[in-house]
């Protein structure tokens, strides 16, 4: 029996040897353990946080996207109001160069009536010049009839007194031949 107590106390410390063996490995494991929950507590964490961002980044995602659309929206706005601008900038460039186009033919015009004004100015400097010739050459011409009118007057009169010169002259020729004839009727006697 003693080899058997002696047998039961091997045993019994191999057995107590396993006890703390077991319970080593087991204050080991549960270490691990703890280790692998704070581990799994962390990695849950960090999935929440991982999956809070992912949210947020989808919300995030999300505004950027209703932004897109309101900046598309906008950009398409723009682009039409552009459009419109452009099309009134190419109407107003039209417009610009059909008035430019006018300008020129009215500055061409104006440059004629400026030549025809200038010609014309000329034209009645020359008629003013002739109009006082003219009326130089009237008045010298009223001058010279009213001079002749009174020679002619003056001629009338003289040829009046002439032409009484004239009879009377005829008057005393008669009257002188008829004497004469009457001296030689008186001288043949």
């Amino acid at each position: 029996m003693a080899a058997n107590v002696q047998q039961g106390g091997n045993l019994l410390d191999v057995l107590k040897k396993k006890m703390r063996q077991t319970k080593e490995e087991m204050e080991k494991y549960k270490d691990e353990c703890e280790e692998f929950h704070k581990k799994l507590q962390n990695e849950v964490m960090r999935r929440e946080e991982a999956e809070s961002e992912v949210a947020a980044l989808n919300r995030r995602i999300q505004l950027l996207e209703e932004d897109l659309e309101r900046s598309e929206e906008r950009l398409a706005s723009a682009t039409a109001k552009l459009s419109e601008a452009s099309a009134a900038a190419d109407e107003s460039e039209r417009i610009r160069k059909a008035l430019e186009n006018r300008t020129n033919m009215e500055d061409d015009r104006v440059a004629i009536l400026e030549a025809q004004l200038a010609q014309a100015k000329l034209i009645a400097e020359e008629a003013d010049k002739k109009y006082e010739e003219v009326h130089t050459i009237r008045s010298i011409g009223r001058i010279a009839r009213k001079v002749l009118e009174n020679r002619a007057l003056a001629d009338e009169e003289r040829m009046d007194a002439l032409e009484n010169q004239l009879k009377e002259a005829r008057f005393m020729a008669e009257e002188a031949d008829k004497k004469y004839d009457e001296v030689q009727t008186l001288d043949i006697t």
